[in-house]
């Protein structure tokens, strides 16, 4: 992504409106019906999901630029529609493709027509940058239900935790073809370094 793509981004709000919505994002709660021992916001989130794109260029080959910026903004437009936690939207196909939609026209109006299509192949699993930031989102779940579970919410959380596993291997295995070295070695060294984060404890440092 050239530098004229990047500024295009964000080109529909001023510093000062672009500041105050993403600004309601660290007020926004997520899993907000499930119980929990402590809140992630998605400000929270965006963060952890960029800083695992940032370490996953390390073993792929993508347009780090482009998968930074999903990764900062793929939940933007929760600022204007907020966050429908994953089962309501499970339950309710109808619901979760109308807010597709919503997001898109958030992004749209108050972004760009380009990170709006950087989104929709975020949301269909399109390409290098939108399979590594899926990943990356999956490794952000799997830190927080693990810090939950050791809280002791062993509730909604270990459902969580335990239903990541089948998503990050799929995602791997697509993921494969843009290894930067060989693919069954790189694949299997990142599925081991996730599945530790399942087995090591949280710790003091």
């Amino acid at each position: 992504m050239d530098r004229s793509t990047i500024e295009k981004l964000l080109e529909k709000e001023d510093l000062t409106h672009f500041a105050k919505s993403v600004d309601r994002l660290r007020f926004i709660i997520r899993y907000a019906t499930a119980p929990r021992s402590s809140r992630e916001s998605v400000a929270e989130h965006s963060f952890f999901v960029a800083a695992y794109v940032l370490k996953l260029a390390q073993y792929y080959q993508f347009d780090v630029t482009e998968a930074l910026a999903l990764a900062l903004m793929h939940d933007y437009s929760e600022a204007y529609i907020s966050d429908v936690p994953h089962p309501i939207k499970a339950q309710n196909p109808d619901l979760a493709a109308s807010l597709e939609k919503a997001e898109e026209k958030v992004l749209k109006d108050h972004l760009s027509d380009e990170m709006a299509a950087i989104l929709n192949r975020f949301n269909n699993a399109d390409g290098p940058e939108a399979l590594v930031c899926i990943l990356a989102d999956v490794m952000s779940v799997v830190s927080y239900a693990k810090y939950e579970m050791e809280l002791g919410n062993s509730s909604y959380m270990k459902q969580v935790y335990e239903g990541t596993r089948p998503r990050f291997e799929s995602l791997i295995a697509s993921l494969a073809k843009y290894t930067l070295g060989d693919q069954a070695e790189t694949s299997f060294y990142v599925l081991k370094q996730i599945e530790d984060i399942f087995e090591s404890r949280i710790e003091n440092n």
